[in-house]
């Protein structure tokens, strides 16, 4: 596992591996080995063999000692152990099966020559088998913490084992009288396999005192009892060439038995496996003065053969004082060596440690990853950001977390850092979570292959989920509504601009609708925004519903709505428009009540190289032709409405400029007693005198005061006109008639903080009495902000100004309502009137309103009487007030004074009949 430094390394610990069914057996093979060892020993110790009995001997030493080499094979061959241990135990077996094959060569040759020669061939397998041994016991784990430790400590071992060999041949030299190829080939051949031995034993020695394990040190124990049985054998077979002493060879061949039965047992516990990986540091030099003394017994050898005059031993306790020397110089340099490596590693270590802190308790995560993603370290921050462990994720490849649509995006980053080293690469993908869902990541990779400590692809990832998901709210809500989660008007726009330029590659037809609710006013002023909200909602609901998946529908703004129907030809667009009209006109159930709304919708079709301004605009101006054709239609764009559109643009401008040159002006619609004729009061209506286009309607120019906001000032423009001519009226006491003035509010009039500061001052300005003026609201008004308007109402009621409810039975007003407002008047609206003049009228709804009035002690007004037959029935009805043309048009201030002088009026009504006693308002 890729670590950074400075993180903690895994605990040590030693793998158990069941040993097989076979283990018993070879159990028994122990036992067998221990018996014929020591038969071999019985029959090695007689004196006078026969020389057939002396083979048979031979072949039993070799029948105890084979199964050794093929037990060791098999515990290099044990499943589940590691790579390392098996290593060992193969060199292991090498090195038994070299010695096996000396033994065999040692007794092949004394068959030959009836007697065993002192050395030959069969010492150089003896000899092999050394290296291979060494370089076994090198293999295990826990011989030193580096390269140079080990060597380090085999070189302790080797300066012990020369040392003793030279005490060994100082006590017995080689007689001078042995013949062949000298003394010094024999002394050096039998004494180089017991100081192999005390090399390996040393070795052996050392790697048991590392080891943590109980089952390690007692499998290590077998091992160092075998060797010492080696190196006793070794040291008797040296001891009886030397002196010739053949009595020895029994308990040799016995000893050396001894070995492989040993390494038989070893073998057959190989199960328990050396895995320890970690060294202890005090223990790792425990042989520091084992060189110095020995140079300085070999010395003192010397010292004691120079001055006794032993110029053989002399000059063989030189050659070894010298390699001891030499030796130990040779270590002095690796220590030197290992000690200021240690240095540069202590130093690495603890800058590297304390990053490694820093990096285990950052809030962001590191991951250091390979060429080809699979994930070699994780910190542990991994488990608060992913809800992962970083153990769970170590091997895997980094790519199966992210995002199947992120995952080219991830790949082609790291594709850039292995080829470049020097620029790190930042992007953003999406990484799955522990417990579910996606995070965002910011990533930051950089190419460290390079580095020595590292060797991999570091990635710093910081968790932006949460910030990306705001960035994706602010975006969202840049484009989007937030009451009907509809689409806005940039976003509509951008959308519209961009199938306009594939309509211009492709040729497809595309629509636009412009959807404007009806009467949605009505229903906000009248039940309150919270209504209005819920019926923008259930709208936009009931569009999207009825168009394509495709389709974008969006919410400009109030109570428009916009309709993008892409690839759509011109039959399309007009079904789908009238599907959206029949759902619009369905009844909407508000707090438990159904309101009707409606809808005026126009429709526009992208022509050959529009826009994206022409093509709403001419979707808008298609709307308000709906609008002003009565609402409730679908109307398709023609080029002739954008002429009528930049018309009323154009009369908009002129209106505004027609408060500041008085082109505005009042005239007066007379109330009539309909008893008699006299005229009682009159309503006060706003005309426009256009210059260059003459006398234009109200129903012209009045909707777009609404819309361009200046209904406020002209409502203010009417109360002071209409307050200033009734006060001169008053002052001219037309035959001491008392004469009231209605003036109608509009309804941002009425919500306007300046309304009683207006009335107060137009009454102030004109001196009119209070009590002549009347001012006249819609329902409408009077249910937005039921509280708001009883308290402005009741403060208008306080100055003496008498208030009418105009176009009565056309809102959503109840009797509670009416109750509850200080309420004078009541004015019958016009549609209600023109059923009186059919041959069929339906009068109920009139009679009632009468009586409602007449029960409340309210005055009631009936307005747009046009014809004598709609007269007659009013006064049949006990209908007290009215006006309508067939009394009087709407007349100028001057003319209306002239009128109330003329009894005009009253010879209308001589045409019915004898009048009926007269009624003066209070």
């Amino acid at each position: 596992m890729l670590r950074l430094p400075g993180d903690p390394a895994r605990p040590a610990s030693t793998v158990t591996h069941s040993g097989s069914a076979g283990d018993g057996a070879w159990s028994y093979v122990g036992w067998i080995q221990w018996v014929g060892a020591a038969l071999y020993a019985v029959a090695a110790m007689q004196a006078t063999v026969p020389s057939s009995m002396g083979r048979w001997r031979d072949v039993l030493y070799l029948l105890i000692a084979a199964p050794s080499v093929w037990a060791l094979v098999r515990a290099s061959r044990r499943r589940g152990m590691p790579a390392a241990n098996a290593h060992a135990w193969r060199f292991l077996a090498l090195s038994a099966a070299l010695w096996f094959a000396g033994d065999v060569l040692r007794i092949a040759e004394g068959w030959r020559a009836a007697g065993v020669p002192i050395h030959g061939g069969y010492d150089i397998a003896f000899l092999a088998f050394y290296p291979f041994a060494m370089h076994a016991v090198a293999c295990f784990p826990g011989l030193g913490g580096s390269q140079t430790d080990r060597w380090r400590l085999q070189l302790d071992a080797f300066i012990a084992s020369l040392m003793v060999a030279a005490v060994f041949a100082w006590h017995w030299p080689v007689p001078q009288q042995t013949g062949g190829s000298g003394p010094w080939l024999m002394r050096l051949v039998h004494m180089a396999n017991p100081v192999g031995d005390l090399m390996l034993l040393t070795s052996i020695m050392v790697l048991r005192s590392r080891q943590k394990d109980a089952g390690s040190r007692h499998l290590l124990r077998t091992v160092v009892l075998a060797l010492c049985a080696k190196t006793l054998a070794d040291m008797l077979h040296a001891y009886s060439v030397i002196d010739d002493t053949a009595m020895l060879n029994g308990i040799t061949g016995f000893v050396w038995l001894a070995f492989y039965n040993l390494m038989t047992l070893s073998a057959v516990r190989g199960h328990r496996v050396v895995t320890a990986d970690r060294v202890n540091v005090q223990r790792l030099v425990p042989l520091t003065w084992l060189p110095y003394a020995s140079v300085m017994l070999t010395g003192s050898l010397l010292l004691i053969a120079v001055f006794g005059d032993n110029v053989s031993a002399a000059r063989w306790m030189a050659v070894v004082t010298i390699v001891l020397s030499l030796a130990v110089l040779l270590r002095q340099g690796l220590a030197a060596y290992e000690d200021r490596r240690r240095d540069q590693v202590a130093a690495v270590g603890a800058a590297e440690g304390r990053l490694a802190a820093l990096v285990r308790h950052s809030h962001d995560l590191v991951i250091v990853i390979d060429a080809e993603g699979t994930m070699r370290y994780v910190s542990p921050s991994i488990e608060r950001i992913l809800g992962m462990g970083a153990e769970q994720l170590h091997g895997q490849s980094i790519h199966g977390l992210v995002h199947p649509d992120d995952f080219e995006t991830a790949r082609a980053a790291l594709a850039r850092v292995l080829e470049s080293k020097e620029e790190a690469e930042h992007y953003i993908t999406r990484v799955q979570h522990g417990a579910g869902g996606w995070r965002h990541l910011e990533t930051v990779a950089t190419n460290r292959l390079d580095t020595d400590s590292i060797t991999g692809i570091v990635l710093n990832l910081r968790d932006v989920t949460e910030r990306r998901e705001l960035e994706g709210q602010l975006h969202w809500q840049a484009f989007h509504d937030p009451l009907t989660k509809l689409a806005n008007r940039m976003l509509f726009s951008d959308r519209v601009a961009h199938a306009l330029a594939r309509r211009q590659r492709h040729g497809h037809d595309l629509g636009v609708l412009f959807i404007d609710l009806d009467r949605f006013k009505t229903v906000n002023d009248t039940l309150g925004h919270h209504a209005g909200d819920d019926l923008l909602k259930e709208a936009a609901r009931r569009i999207v519903q009825e168009v394509r998946a495709a389709d974008t529908v969006a919410r400009l703004g109030g109570d428009e709505f916009a309709v993008l129907l892409e690839e759509a030809s011109a039959e399309h667009c007009q079904q789908t428009a009238q599907r959206l009209l029949d759902q619009l006109t369905r009844a909407f159930s508000l707090d438990g009540r159904e309101v009707f709304s409606g809808a005026s919708i126009g429709l526009a079709m992208a022509e050959p190289g529009a826009t994206l301004e022409e093509i709403v605009s001419d979707a808008d101006v298609a709307m308000y032709a709906a609008k002003a054709e009565g609402r409730g239609r679908v109307v398709t764009f023609e080029r002739n409405m954008r002429e009528h559109a930049t018309d009323r643009l154009a009369l908009e401008a002129d209106l505004r400029r027609a408060l500041d040159r008085n082109e505005l002006t009042v005239v007066y619609q007379p109330q009539v007693d309909l008893r008699n004729g006299d005229i009682l009061g009159a309503e006060a209506l706003v005309r426009w005198n256009h210059p260059t286009r003459g006398l234009i309607p109200p129903s012209r120019f009045v909707p777009i005061a609404e819309q361009a906001g200046l209904m406020v000032a002209m409502s203010r423009f009417v109360l002071r006109t209409a307050t200033r001519e009734a006060a001169q009226w008053r002052q001219a006491d037309i035959d001491g008639q008392v004469i009231h003035v209605a003036v109608n509010l509009s309804g941002r009039h009425v919500q306007d903080a300046s309304l009683l500061h207006d009335v107060r001052e137009a009454l102030a300005d004109s001196l009119l009495d209070p009590s002549l003026l009347t001012v006249e609201i819609t329902e409408s008004v009077m249910m937005h902000n039921t509280s708001e308007a009883v308290a402005v109402l009741s403060e208008l009621k306080a100055l003496g100004i008498k208030v009418a409810v105009d176009d009565f039975g056309t809102g959503y007003s109840s009797l509670s309502y009416l109750q509850q407002f200080p309420v004078d008047v009541l004015k019958i609206e016009k549609r209600f009137i023109d059923t009186l003049g059919a041959a069929e009228g339906d009068h109920a709804l009139t009679r009632a309103i009468l009586s409602l009035g007449d029960a409340l002690g309210l005055a009631t007004v009936a307005e747009g009487i046009e014809t004598p037959r709609q007269l007659t029935e009013l006064r049949r009805m006990g209908c007290l007030l009215g006006q309508g043309f067939l009394l009087s048009h709407p007349l100028p201030g001057r003319v209306f004074a002239e009128l109330l002088q003329s009894d005009r009026v009253q010879q209308t009504f001589e045409q019915f009949g004898t009048p009926l006693p007269g009624l003066q308002l209070a």
